[in-house]
């Protein structure tokens, strides 16, 4: 059995890294194989994770997010039985109960007041700075859905090779603004990519298409017309 600790994405610095260490830890802690895995937004997708257990393993997936996410275990059931209609495989799969029901969270908590505190004072660092007063002087304003549909369909993948493209051509920012976003609505178009002010909106955008809109849209401003939506 291999265990997967399931989290939607954690925005702030570092916090995937933390589900991973966690993953990690309780590896150690359990003698058994754990991975960590996200439903949306970053890698490895769910999908991807279970992807890669052996054909003989089964998974027991934690949801890792406090507290209890009805949207976490809403579209960890979605994205499962989604696994399940397009994978030829008998994975037998199952789900353990919110962390929040365990009792060992109190333990935690009542460990956590009877340890040392740490007074918060002096100033960590500015609330406000100038850097943060002027928009970027960008061309050209990208999204990318990470949310859970696209991450199912490929959107990780996508995300690293838009990168990975306009890092080469050396276009950063100031030229082109790139932003992952949660749902952009049409699910059933995704993986989805969309270059403002053009509003072009690319549908089902693999890892090749995403090449070609950063080297020739996103470089060239051609968007590419055999592939964008055409309605809105």
């Amino acid at each position: 059995m291999t265990i997967l600790l399931v989290s939607r994405s954690v925005t702030h610095h570092g916090g995937q890294d933390a589900i991973h260490r966690l993953a990690a830890a309780t590896a150690e802690a359990t003698g058994l194989p754990v991975r960590a895995c996200f439903l949306d937004g970053a890698e490895p997708s769910l999908h991807a994770a279970l992807d890669a257990l052996p054909e003989d393993d089964e998974a027991l997936l934690v949801a890792v997010h406090l507290p209890p996410d009805r949207y976490l275990d809403t579209w960890v059931r979605r994205a499962v039985a989604h696994w399940r209609t397009t994978r030829d495989r008998p994975l037998r799969i199952t789900t353990t109960a919110p962390l929040a029901a365990q009792l060992a969270l109190v333990t935690a908590v009542t460990e956590a007041i009877a340890g040392e505190y740490t007074e918060l004072s002096g100033n960590p660092g500015p609330f406000r700075s100038p850097a943060w007063n002027q928009i970027t002087r960008h061309r050209k304003h990208v999204l990318v859905c990470r949310g859970p549909r696209c991450t199912a369909y490929g959107a990780n993948d996508v995300a690293v090779t838009l990168s990975e493209r306009l890092a080469h051509h050396k276009l950063g920012d100031d030229d082109i603004l790139v932003t992952n976003t949660g749902c952009l609505f049409p699910c059933n178009l995704g993986p989805l990519v969309v270059v403002h002010p053009d509003d072009t909106w690319y549908e089902h955008v693999d890892t090749a298409l995403a090449t070609r809109i950063a080297d020739e849209h996103l470089r060239s401003d051609q968007p590419v017309d055999d592939k964008r939506t055409r309605e809105h």
